[in-house]
């Protein structure tokens, strides 16, 4: 079996977050998504794998022309069975920038799960927004997630952890960490905007498998953000491969194989 992990940057690909000094956010035309979401189909086919958890997937978006990403990716890969969760949901985003043509404005994206297997919901989280941001920023900030689910005979979690408040993060691995127990979940996969491991009393039924290499930025990866929790019972041989899929997005994705 292969369970695949992208976050796909919502098809932007490098400066998607609007915020970087070396590639600024820019507008991009239909096109431009279109083609990015070629792409990244025909390099998960390329992958073939049973499951894929992404994240940074548009649902119907200003910024990406309104499109529903994850409907598009599953048509596009043959992995029909998919699963969306959202988890920023904001009339208009007045960012980045002063200039009203540059906005992102109307957004909803969220992450999705593709399969070639049904899917059941189990449980969709919103994690807590980080406490020390401002009311006022906190309605347009988006949220975290962890989304379970059960298919292929696995419950998997596909999950999104804060990237820019330490505490939050460390909150999020945390409640990540519970749900593990709380329905006792196989594969845990996605960005988690850092290197991470596990309590001492999680190790005895699961283990860490971060990325085999850097994955973010793409242009030239330095940090390992993305990775896997696999529970030590189900399966005998676990390797994680780590792609180089280019600047199609600002990640690489992650493979998980097992056997």
């Amino acid at each position: 079996m292969k369970i695949l992990t992208w976050n796909i940057s919502y098809g932007y690909g490098l400066g998607s977050e609007g915020s970087s000094a070396t590639h600024p956010y820019v507008p991009r035309d239909r096109s431009h998504f279109e083609a990015a979401l070629q792409s990244i189909a025909a390099f998960i086919q390329t992958i073939d794998p049973d499951i894929a958890l992404l994240q940074e997937v548009d649902l119907g978006s200003h910024r990406s022309h309104n499109q529903n990403q994850l409907e598009i990716l599953a048509g596009s890969t043959g992995l029909l069975h998919h699963q969306a969760i959202v988890s920023w949901d904001v009339l208009y985003l007045p960012y980045p920038g002063l200039d009203p043509r540059h906005h992102f404005g109307k957004t909803v994206s969220g992450g999705g799960i593709l399969s070639k297997k049904p899917i059941r919901v189990i449980q969709e989280d919103l994690l807590p927004q980080p406490r020390e941001y401002n009311p006022i920023y906190r309605m347009l900030y988006l949220h975290r997630y962890l989304q379970i689910v059960e298919t292929s005979d696995l419950k998997i979690c596909n999950l999104h952890l804060e990237a820019f408040s330490s505490d939050n993060r460390a909150l999020h691995l945390s409640e990540l960490q519970d749900r593990l127990i709380d329905h006792d979940i196989d594969i845990a996969g996605g960005d988690f905007n850092g290197e991470f491991t596990l309590k001492p009393e999680r190790e005895g039924r699961w283990t860490a498998h971060p990325c085999a290499r850097a994955t973010f930025p793409s242009d030239q990866p330095t940090r390992k953000l993305d990775g896997f929790i696999v529970k030590k019972s189900r399966f005998s041989e676990v390797r994680v491969e780590t792609p180089d899929s280019g600047v199609i997005s600002d990640h690489f994705p992650s493979a998980l194989i097992l056997t």
